[in-house]
């Protein structure tokens, strides 16, 4: 049976991205059903992983970008080429996919900060990843252990969120949900919840318009769709009811309302996957942790769950 390749970003070299690739790969023993292949400037990678463990790495299949990079890193630290090599492991991972040499890409953290400075305009991965992929209307997924949310909105500031949030943007969280059942659900129905943007959704409107004016009405022309979605629900009622498997995905108006229940779930568990992508993609669940990056002590499980779901994805897209 032919092997499922999984390109690995490993991320900002001054994070934890290359020491939980590095821990990841000591304990794959080859009889896995699937192949990881890490993208990353080999060198420096190797020599990044012997200061950190002080002993080498162990066996490990790394592409590098065309772009060769060549830096000491100091763990923690903010810099401009720290920040360009990791979005040039991302570009080659993408490639890689849209080449069909590889099934999926996992990422390892990104440093906003260190992109910026190395001259990428992005709040982050999935920005980019639109951009590299010629994809507009591609939506955040959090993947816990029994809730999966698709995001309306992504990384906005809560000040900007009531003129952000429109039907489009809604809409199409409902429609990449729906569309997301391929590779979760099988080839049954895919059950939406949408959640209220307001306290108890607004309680009629005592507490806000936007459940009757806005929300509403897309939930109703999704419904005539043929699409098995409900809501809005109040966000505090909701998460219990989705943690007990009543619904496949939920669409939630903004960050923290998914990012909250999903990491109480599965704290360093859970994955971030990009829908509507022509590639599939996951990530971990966390940040570059500057503040334990260099020291040995990162968790990598977060990366072994989100490639375990990025192979799922594949399996799924491939039976279906």
């Amino acid at each position: 049976m032919k092997k499922i390749k999984i390109a690995v970003t490993t991320g900002d070299p001054a994070g934890v991205g290359p020491e939980i690739s590095c821990k990841f790969a000591r304990e794959l023993t080859g009889n896995e059903d699937y192949e990881i292949i890490f993208i990353s400037h080999e060198e420096m990678f190797m020599r990044n992983i012997h200061s950190i463990f002080n002993s080498e790495p162990p066996a490990m299949k790394i592409v590098e970008p065309a772009e060769k990079m060549d830096f000491p890193v100091e763990h923690g630290k903010i810099k401009p080429e720290y920040g360009k090599a990791s979005m040039l492991y991302v570009e080659k991972a993408v490639q890689m996919a849209l080449d069909k040499e590889v099934d999926a890409i996992v990422t390892c953290p990104i440093n906003k900060a260190s992109i910026k400075a190395g001259g990428y305009d992005f709040p982050g991965h999935t920005e980019f990843l639109g951009h590299l992929t010629k994809t507009r209307n591609f939506s955040m997924l959090m993947v816990g252990n029994k809730i999966r949310c698709v995001l309306a909105t992504t990384h906005l500031p809560m000040e900007k969120l009531t003129e952000s949030l429109n039907e489009n943007c809604i809409m199409n969280a409902i429609l990449n949900a729906h569309s997301a059942g391929q590779f979760f659900c099988g080839k049954r129905e895919t059950k939406i919840a949408v959640c209220g943007l307001n306290p108890h959704a607004g309680d009629k409107g005592a507490l806000g318009e936007e459940e009757i004016t806005l929300i509403e009405p897309v939930i109703e022309i999704a419904k005539a769709g043929g699409m098995d979605v409900s809501g809005p629900y109040p966000a505090d009622s909701l998460f219990p009811r989705v943690a007990k498997g009543e619904f496949d995905f939920v669409v939630v108006m903004y960050h923290d309302q998914v990012l909250i229940p999903v990491k109480l779930e599965a704290f360093g568990n859970a994955v971030n996957v990009t829908l509507n992508l022509p590639i599939i993609r996951t990530s971990v669940d966390h940040g570059t942790a500057f503040d334990i990056a260099g020291k040995g002590i990162a968790e990598h499980k977060s990366l072994v769950r989100a490639v375990d779901v990025a192979v799922e994805m594949v399996k799924n897209a491939q039976s279906s």
